[in-house]
């Protein structure tokens, strides 16, 4: 049993129970895909070419990895995703401090800051098209523009959040404004933010197609494009479930290193 600011007593969880959620997840990924499977192939409850079985979209997948079509437009959005996903993280952790700490950067800073939150990106990538060309720039704003706010916002919520006792206690003791900062505020709100770059992820994966739907000649998202016109549904369906497996992948060694990071605001999550 132990305690932890406001939350309320109960054990900490254990790797048994862990591990029992992690195997009800997995036989329930694999019944889900028995049920695809018979349904489609066994029992005829839908056109195969319409609605692939998990059997053709496996074969698919093999298939594009030995072609080479696969690796060289997964190397592209490989690229394309980090540059911009990078560039969201530095840029999404420096706004969501300067906002969530400075009441004068939040009050200049912060209406431009939720009006652009609150348009419609996925609109502007024609523009960026049309602005920056059909090279990699449009593609890597894109998935920045997709990935920043929900890091910035998280930041924020996460520095605001933090109990005015702690930054009190550090003042009595006479810690100086950036020390304050660093040690108390910026910890404090590290599980927030980690929990912002882990929706980050995912919104980057989004961002990845729809900069490769429009004016892409290459890359996962120009492959679901491409193999969708041609009714290889197949191969569409290998690409996205691939690009949802690297988003939970990816998600999960952010969830892990939140968990290393700060156990306290993990295991409260449990």
């Amino acid at each position: 049993m132990r305690w932890k600011p406001g939350l309320r007593w109960k054990p900490g969880p254990t790797w048994k129970a862990d591990l029992r959620w992690k195997l009800a997840v997995a036989l329930e990924v694999a019944a889900l895909i028995a049920i695809w499977e018979l349904a489609v192939s066994a029992f005829g409850l839908a056109n195969p070419k319409q609605v692939p079985p998990p059997s053709e979209v496996w074969s698919a997948f093999w298939r594009m990895a030995g072609d080479g079509s696969l690796g060289g437009n997964l190397a592209f959005s490989t690229r394309n995703a980090v540059a911009g996903f990078l560039l969201a993280v530095v840029a999404g952790i420096g706004c969501g401090l300067a906002l969530g700490s400075s009441r004068w950067v939040r009050d200049i800073g912060g209406p431009p800051f939720w009006t652009a939150y609150s348009m419609p990106r996925i609109a502007f990538q024609p523009l960026l098209v049309l602005w920056l060309g059909f090279g990699a720039a449009p593609k890597i704003l894109i998935i920045f523009l997709m990935a920043v706010f929900p890091i910035a916002i998280n930041t924020m919520d996460g520095v605001r959040g933090v109990p005015p006792s702690l930054v009190k206690a550090a003042r009595v003791y006479g810690a100086r404004r950036l020390t304050i900062f660093f040690k108390v505020q910026l910890q404090a709100a590290l599980p927030l933010i980690l929990t912002g770059v882990r929706m980050g992820v995912a919104r980057a994966m989004v961002g990845i197609v729809i900069g490769e739907f429009i004016g892409g000649s290459q890359g996962l998202g120009y492959l679901i494009f491409r193999r969708s016109a041609d009714f290889d549904l197949a191969s569409a369906l290998a690409v996205t479930l691939l690009l949802v497996v690297i988003a939970n992948v990816l998600m999960a060694l952010v969830s892990l290193v939140r968990r290393l990071v700060a156990p306290w605001y993990a295991e409260g999550l449990s």
